[in-house]
């Protein structure tokens, strides 16, 4: 067989070499290339002017992060053992986020289903991509399936996809960083790489790899405290939230809505749509309709959706949670000045986990053969302790109204 490589420019890796025609076939699908039509991190370009990089580019790095693990893990641990698991954790990694829906998180918050869920119905249904599978074997797919949904068969592959020391987290954390312009963001990835080993079924950090993993964790907390949860970037992720929750009341009123032909069957048959129809929702979807929607005769839909085209977006308020008869008195204020209180009025704690995220640490490889964990061997990672902080969410010319109706939101709000 004739020698096959493709060398990509990257600005995290310099460089993501692709050795496999095979996984440059799963490169070039419909269902891969949507994710260039996909940011990675939502509404943040309205924060962070050069977050612009998409999901496809953070795949392309898990990939080449997993292919450099696995490279050192063949060196130092004879793993993977064969070369269809070595095939499953390169997949893994390339696809794991090609479920994701326009504005990942935030569509996910309007439609409930996770992108997982749609990762396993792509897998599964979508006809390239599963011919694609087959070539290595019929079990494939779900093979991969069963990796994201943590079924344990695989638990070397599962926990480099997802644990709190995943090749997901490597990419994104610096590839977020670069894009958005902050230094915080960074940790030294090779070190990192030669930091993780393998023992009883468990990816372990070496102990003499504590200060990279704190270097590490650290970048992950300052990313969420700074980066994920910048309250103008929650702001505009509300605001999408909103244009979409409108035009589908709307629609669901029997209201003569122009809108691009995939959101009626997305409002119709929600996760049972069929799987080419989810594969046509991309950003360019949404941002096509909001346009449309920035010309429709509801006032409501037309204001949400031109203030997002326009960046005027909700202000935050850092307070402390208002009672239910201050949730009250700001919903009357609002409609007092003309804003439906279902859509201008809006509040969001954000919670961030500190060290531990979803109940899991990284476990640490004692010299004699025992089992830590990171927080009990690092003082510095001990003392990250969980946040929480309480934001309201109201228009800026609401705030600013100098009537009787913003003068009493300032009140609630101890703005004055």
């Amino acid at each position: 067989m004739a020698h096959f490589e493709k060398v990509l420019k990257d600005p995290v890796h310099d460089e993501i070499v692709v050795a496999d025609p095979w996984l440059w076939g799963l490169i070039n699908t419909r269902a891969m290339q949507r994710l260039r039509r996909i940011r990675q991190l939502g509404t943040s370009y309205f924060t962070f002017h050069g977050a612009e990089h998409s999901r496809f580019t953070h795949s392309l790095g898990a990939y080449e992060t997993m292919r450099r693990v696995l490279a050192y893990l063949g060196q130092d641990h004879n793993w993977p053992k064969d070369e269809r698991e070595r095939k499953l954790a390169l997949a893994a990694a390339l696809l794991h986020d090609i479920g994701h829906g326009p504005f990942s998180h935030t569509f996910e918050s309007v439609y409930t289903e996770r992108h997982e869920y749609w990762t396993t119905r792509i897998l599964m249904e979508d006809s390239e991509i599963h011919s694609l599978l087959d070539q290595q074997d019929e079990c494939f797919a779900q093979d991969l399936v069963d990796i994201f949904a943590r079924k344990g068969r695989f638990p070397y592959v599962q926990q480099l996809i997802s644990s709190q020391l995943d090749v997901d987290r490597m990419d994104y954390l610096l590839r977020d960083a670069l894009h958005t312009g902050v230094n915080y963001g960074r940790f030294e990835l090779g070190r990192l790489i030669r930091s993780i080993t393998l023992a009883g079924g468990q990816v372990l950090l070496k102990l003499d790899g504590i200060h990279t993993a704190e270097q590490y964790i650290l970048a992950r907390y300052f990313m969420y405290t700074q980066v994920y949860l910048h309250p103008i970037t929650i702001g505009s992720d509300l605001l999408v939230a909103q244009v979409l929750h409108r035009a589908e009341e709307l629609w669901r009123m029997g209201k003569i809505l122009e809108s691009p032909r995939e959101l009626p069957v997305l409002w119709e048959l929600g996760s049972k749509m069929k799987i080419e129809d989810y594969l046509s929702l991309d950003e360019s979807t949404l941002i096509y309709a909001f346009h449309l929607w920035s010309h429709c005769e509801d006032p409501v839909l037309k204001d949400l959706a031109s203030r997002f085209l326009e960046r005027r977006l909700y202000t935050p308020v850092v307070q402390n949670e208002p009672t239910s008869e201050e949730w009250a008195e700001l919903r009357t204020a609002a409609a007092l000045a003309g804003y439906h209180p279902d859509y201008y009025v809006l509040g969001r704690r954000m919670e961030v986990a500190g060290y531990v995220y979803q109940g899991e640490g990284i476990p640490v490889l004692l010299p004699r053969g025992g089992i830590s964990e990171l927080s009990r061997e690092s003082r510095l990672v001990r003392s990250l302790i969980p946040d929480s902080e309480y934001r309201v969410f109201l228009p800026k010319d609401l705030l600013e109204d100098p009537g009787l109706a913003g003068q009493r939101v300032r009140t609630i709000l101890k703005l004055s």
